[in-house]
């Protein structure tokens, strides 16, 4: 039956217009010398096209909607079983209306349909960036989609810089626009970020003969884009440099760093001052030469909400590292938390917790701001009461379950 409702949706589709292919083209040439006088030309987040035609009138009337929507884009929409933000997202008719028309546009835009997410991120994070889409190659040659996110939305000029710097890496089987929240997030205050997709993923083509998909080289190559030959390469601070990263792409924040270590094999072509590795899954390092910043939730999987077992996978990481470091467990939330991807399952507060630890770290160890260790070490409502969330700062070790410290046993002695 979902086969058949697949070919009758396709040629519906078909014959409301075929296909299209999504490429953007490179907004950024190569810097020239000295600073930037006006930001370059930039864009929202992308949206979605109009649903078919025969859809479009009635996408915001639920109940007749439902009744019409043949039962792939049904399932695509609603599976899986919502709470949390979903619960929000359901009630909420701007977001149904965006699911809605990113559903029928993955079946005729050029989306991998063997991934399950959309590429047109949240209608409230999109209205809110100024970013500029870029294409660049790496070094085997396979084309990467990217977008540069500017500082404060460009509502302030460049010569407000030189600007600190936050390469975005992301998730397996996703897609820029599904971080966007926290690009934002940084961009809001002050950063440049560069997120970009992963060869064989979002709008980025898939590896050309010889490519063997290698995240640490891709996120090398972002960097030298970015400083070398992107449009706002004069505006960056190549001292203020940080990297964060979700699932498959906390695993490559752990890969950047480790190439900031004295014998590193293949430095990283700029330095890198401290990264976010959030829901890391079964990761080790060889080497911690910079603060790492651990995020994980009470529920996060790996990959599914299945309760309880992040945790305590990915604590002994944390405990290997051996420079300044965090854990960082969110009570109840999901490996779907540091996504803007509606419909998936976690908790409310989870973006919240992730959002002001993520900042805070970047702020002390890239911009020097003391006033975020307030944050840091301050605990949380909603930190696990069932795992401790942990941080070393400047050598000094401190535990927290929820919003209080674990007091030192050495204490009571």
């Amino acid at each position: 039956m979902r086969l058949v409702c697949v070919i009758l949706a396709s040629a519906i589709l078909a014959a409301c217009g075929g296909s299209s292919n999504s490429g953007s083209s490179n907004a950024g040439g190569a810097a020239e010398a000295g600073s930037l006088a006006s930001w370059p030309a930039s864009q929202q987040g992308e949206n979605p096209p109009p649903a078919p035609e025969q859809f479009e009138p009635i996408v915001s009337n639920g109940d007749e909607l439902a009744s019409m929507l043949p039962a792939n884009i049904a399932n695509r929409l609603f599976d899986p079983v919502a709470f949390g933000y979903t619960i929000n997202d359901i009630s909420d008719p701007i977001i149904v209306e965006h699911m809605v028309r990113s559903t029928f546009a993955q079946l005729q835009d050029g989306s991998r349909l063997q991934h399950a997410y959309h590429w047109y991120g949240h209608p409230y994070e999109n209205a809110e960036v100024a970013l500029i889409p870029v294409e660049f190659l790496n070094r085997y040659g396979t084309k990467l989609y990217g977008e540069i996110v500017l500082p404060y939305a460009a509502k302030g000029s460049p010569k407000e810089g030189p600007f600190p710097v936050i390469f975005a890496l992301q998730g397996l089987n996703t897609n820029v626009g599904m971080y966007r929240w926290w690009h934002r997030l940084f961009a809001d205050n002050g950063y440049m970020v560069f997120a970009f997709d992963f060869s064989g993923q979002g709008h980025s083509d898939d590896e050309v003969e010889g490519d063997p998909g290698n995240n640490l080289h891709d996120a090398q190559d972002a960097m030298n884009y970015l400083f070398k030959q992107s449009s706002v390469a004069s505006v960056l601070n190549a001292e203020q440099v940080g990297v964060i990263g979700h699932s498959m792409g906390a695993g490559a924040v752990l890969r950047v760093q480790e190439q900031e270590a004295a014998n590193a094999t293949e430095p990283n072509p700029v330095r890198i001052k401290a990264g976010v590795a959030a829901a890391p899954v079964g990761e080790s390092v060889s080497a911690s030469p910079i603060p790492i910043m651990i995020q994980t939730g009470d529920h996060d999987g790996p990959i599914a909400p299945i309760p309880f077992a992040n945790p305590a996978v990915v604590r002994p990481l944390y405990d290997s590292l051996a420079s300044d470091r965090a854990f960082i467990v969110a009570e109840a939330s999901s490996h779907g938390q540091h996504t803007n991807y509606p419909l998936i399952p976690t908790a409310t507060w989870g973006r919240e917790i992730a959002a002001s630890y993520s900042l805070a770290w970047m702020n002390y160890y890239l911009r020097g701001d003391t006033s975020a260790l307030a944050i840091l070490e301050g605990g949380h409502p909603h930190l696990s009461y069932l795992h401790d969330s942990a941080t070393r700062i400047n050598g000094l070790e401190k535990n927290y379950r929820g919003n209080g410290v674990v007091p030192d046993p050495a204490e009571f002695q």
